[in-house]
Protein backbone atom coordinates (compact mmCIF):
# COMPACT_ATOMS: atom_id res chain seq x y z
CA UNK A 1 0.00 0.00 0.00
CA UNK A 2 1.75 3.34 -0.91
CA UNK A 3 1.14 6.55 1.64
CA UNK A 4 -1.78 8.09 -0.25
CA UNK A 5 -3.50 4.80 0.50
CA UNK A 6 -2.58 4.68 3.99
CA UNK A 7 -3.81 8.48 4.67
CA UNK A 8 -7.28 8.20 2.26
CA UNK A 9 -8.09 4.62 4.44
CA UNK A 10 -8.06 6.76 7.76
CA UNK A 11 -9.64 9.09 6.52
CA UNK A 12 -12.69 6.95 5.23
CA UNK A 13 -12.06 5.10 8.95
CA UNK A 14 -12.61 8.69 10.40
CA UNK A 15 -15.89 8.97 7.95
CA UNK A 16 -17.53 5.75 8.78
CA UNK A 17 -16.89 6.79 12.83
CA UNK A 18 -18.46 10.33 12.54
CA UNK A 19 -21.47 8.86 10.34
CA UNK A 20 -21.68 6.07 13.06
CA UNK A 21 -21.61 8.36 15.86
CA UNK A 22 -24.08 11.02 13.91
CA UNK A 23 -26.58 8.36 14.01
CA UNK A 24 -26.09 7.15 17.09
CA UNK A 25 -26.29 10.75 18.43
CA UNK A 26 -29.45 10.59 16.04
CA UNK A 27 -31.52 7.75 17.98
CA UNK A 28 -30.12 9.33 21.66
CA UNK A 29 -32.10 12.71 20.89
CA UNK A 30 -34.99 10.71 19.45
CA UNK A 31 -35.35 8.53 22.57
CA UNK A 32 -34.58 10.70 25.06
CA UNK A 33 -32.11 9.75 28.09
CA UNK A 34 -33.00 6.55 29.93
CA UNK A 35 -34.64 8.88 33.00
CA UNK A 36 -36.75 9.88 30.23
CA UNK A 37 -37.97 6.06 29.58
CA UNK A 38 -39.46 3.07 30.91
CA UNK A 39 -39.68 -0.55 30.56
CA UNK A 40 -37.73 -1.51 27.23
CA UNK A 41 -37.62 2.01 26.01
CA UNK A 42 -35.22 2.92 28.90
CA UNK A 43 -33.20 -0.12 28.42
CA UNK A 44 -32.57 0.95 24.75
CA UNK A 45 -32.18 4.23 25.48
CA UNK A 46 -29.55 3.72 28.21
CA UNK A 47 -27.95 0.85 25.34
CA UNK A 48 -28.09 3.54 22.78
CA UNK A 49 -26.52 6.48 24.93
CA UNK A 50 -23.70 4.20 26.15
CA UNK A 51 -22.65 3.25 22.31
CA UNK A 52 -22.76 7.01 21.34
CA UNK A 53 -20.08 7.62 24.26
CA UNK A 54 -18.04 4.43 23.34
CA UNK A 55 -18.11 5.59 19.40
CA UNK A 56 -17.22 8.95 20.46
CA UNK A 57 -13.61 7.74 22.44
CA UNK A 58 -13.00 5.20 19.08
CA UNK A 59 -13.88 8.34 16.69
CA UNK A 60 -10.71 10.27 19.54
CA UNK A 61 -8.62 7.43 18.62
CA UNK A 62 -9.35 7.32 14.95
CA UNK A 63 -8.30 10.95 14.73
CA UNK A 64 -5.11 10.03 16.44
CA UNK A 65 -4.43 7.26 13.58
CA UNK A 66 -5.33 10.00 10.79
CA UNK A 67 -2.67 12.78 12.83
CA UNK A 68 0.20 10.18 13.01
CA UNK A 69 -0.35 8.50 9.19
CA UNK A 70 -0.45 12.19 7.99
CA UNK A 71 2.51 13.17 10.15
CA UNK A 72 4.80 10.03 8.95
CA UNK A 73 3.80 11.17 4.97
CA UNK A 74 4.33 14.86 5.70
CA UNK A 75 0.80 15.02 3.95
CA UNK A 76 -2.59 17.09 5.38
CA UNK A 77 -0.89 17.53 8.13
CA UNK A 78 -2.33 20.80 9.24
CA UNK A 79 -6.10 19.76 8.40
CA UNK A 80 -5.71 16.31 10.11
CA UNK A 81 -4.17 17.78 13.08
CA UNK A 82 -7.36 20.48 12.77
CA UNK A 83 -9.45 18.13 12.80
CA UNK A 84 -8.27 16.04 15.76
CA UNK A 85 -8.82 19.37 17.52
CA UNK A 86 -12.32 19.82 16.51
CA UNK A 87 -13.19 15.92 17.65
CA UNK A 88 -11.69 16.80 21.08
CA UNK A 89 -13.57 19.69 21.47
CA UNK A 90 -16.90 18.18 20.02
CA UNK A 91 -16.12 15.48 22.46
CA UNK A 92 -16.15 17.85 25.72
CA UNK A 93 -19.31 19.27 24.28
CA UNK A 94 -20.88 15.97 24.18
CA UNK A 95 -20.05 15.40 27.72
CA UNK A 96 -21.59 19.57 28.39
CA UNK A 97 -24.50 18.25 27.00
CA UNK A 98 -24.87 15.38 29.45
CA UNK A 99 -23.85 17.48 32.49
CA UNK A 100 -26.39 20.63 31.43
CA UNK A 101 -28.53 19.25 29.09
CA UNK A 102 -28.40 22.10 27.01
CA UNK A 103 -29.22 22.28 23.78
CA UNK A 104 -26.55 24.57 22.33
CA UNK A 105 -24.28 22.15 23.67
CA UNK A 106 -25.79 19.63 21.50
CA UNK A 107 -26.00 22.20 18.41
CA UNK A 108 -22.20 22.36 19.42
CA UNK A 109 -21.73 18.40 18.70
CA UNK A 110 -23.59 18.56 15.32
CA UNK A 111 -21.21 21.67 14.81
CA UNK A 112 -18.35 19.40 15.09
CA UNK A 113 -19.37 16.58 13.48
CA UNK A 114 -19.28 18.68 10.07
CA UNK A 115 -16.58 20.62 10.29
CA UNK A 116 -14.71 17.37 11.38
CA UNK A 117 -16.43 15.91 8.20
CA UNK A 118 -15.28 18.68 6.13
CA UNK A 119 -11.83 18.15 7.43
CA UNK A 120 -11.64 14.45 6.85
CA UNK A 121 -12.74 14.58 2.97
CA UNK A 122 -9.99 17.64 2.98
CA UNK A 123 -7.68 15.08 4.44
CA UNK A 124 -8.29 12.39 1.69
CA UNK A 125 -8.42 14.72 -1.19
CA UNK A 126 -5.11 15.98 -0.62
CA UNK A 127 -3.65 12.35 0.04
CA UNK A 128 -5.14 11.27 -3.67
CA UNK A 129 -3.89 14.30 -5.18
CA UNK A 130 -0.29 12.62 -5.81
CA UNK A 131 -1.85 9.54 -7.19
CA UNK A 132 -4.23 11.53 -9.39
CA UNK A 133 -0.63 13.54 -11.06
CA UNK A 134 1.08 10.34 -11.27
CA UNK A 135 -1.98 8.72 -13.16
CA UNK A 136 -2.38 11.79 -15.57
CA UNK A 137 0.96 11.98 -16.12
Amino acid sequence: MNSSEALVRRSREALSALALQFLLGMGANLLGSPDENSGAAQIVAGVILGLHALVGIGVIIVAVRVWLVARRQGVAQRPALWAFIVIILTFLAGIGTMVTDSGWMSFLMSVGFVAAAALYVRVGFIALAPARSSAAG
